[in-house]
C-alpha cells in the first residue's frame, strides 16, 4: 500500500487535533470552548454581522452546531441575535456586542501569537507553497 496515504490523513489528523487543543487551552483562559473562536473570529471579521446559515457554511460546522455555540454566546452576552423579524433563526443576523468585540480583541491577541510561534521556523516562500498546495489537495478532496 502506498505510504504517502498513511503518512498526508496522520499529519491532517495531528495538525487537526493540536489546533484544537490549543484552540481549547487557549479559550478557556476566557471562558471559551475551541469551537466558539471560529464564530468570534468570523463575527470579529463582519461589523454587520453573518447569518447562522453563514456561520456554518464559514466555519464548516453543521447548523445543529452553530445553533448551540450561538446559544451559548448569546447566554455569555458576546453576541445579540436580531430580532423583532420573521425570519428563520439561521437567517437572522448575528453580531458581537461589545463584550464579544473586546473578547474578539482579546483572542486576536492570542491567536496571533500562536501563528507567530507556529510559523517561526517557516519562510514566506514556504508558507506560500504550502498553502497553495493544501488548496489544491482540498479542491481535489472535494472533487472525489
Amino acid at each position: 500500500m502506498d505510504a504517502r496515504f498513511e503518512d498526508f490523513v496522520g499529519m491532517v489528523y495531528s495538525l487537526n487535533k493540536e489546533i484544537q487543543r490549543i484552540k481549547s487551552e487557549k479559550m478557556a483562559e476566557f471562558g471559551l470552548r475551541g469551537t466558539d473562536t471560529m464564530v468570534i473570529y468570523y463575527l470579529a471579521e463582519n461589523p454587520d454581522g453573518e447569518t447562522r446559515a453563514d456561520l456554518a457554511r464559514l466555519t464548516r460546522l453543521d447548523r445543529a452546531a452553530i445553533t448551540r455555540i450561538v446559544g451559548k454566546l448569546k447566554a455569555d452576552g458576546l453576541v445579540t441575535e436580531a430580532s423583532g423579524d420573521n425570519s428563520v433563526n439561521y437567517r437572522r443576523r448575528v453580531r458581537l456586542t461589545e463584550g464579544g468585540r473586546r473578547a474578539a480583541r482579546e483572542m486576536e491577541e492570542v491567536i496571533q501569537s500562536v501563528v507567530d510561534e507556529a510559523s517561526a521556523d517557516v519562510g514566506e516562500g514556504e508558507r506560500a507553497r504550502m498553502y497553495g498546495t493544501l488548496e489544491k489537495i482540498l479542491d481535489a478532496l472535494e472533487r472525489v
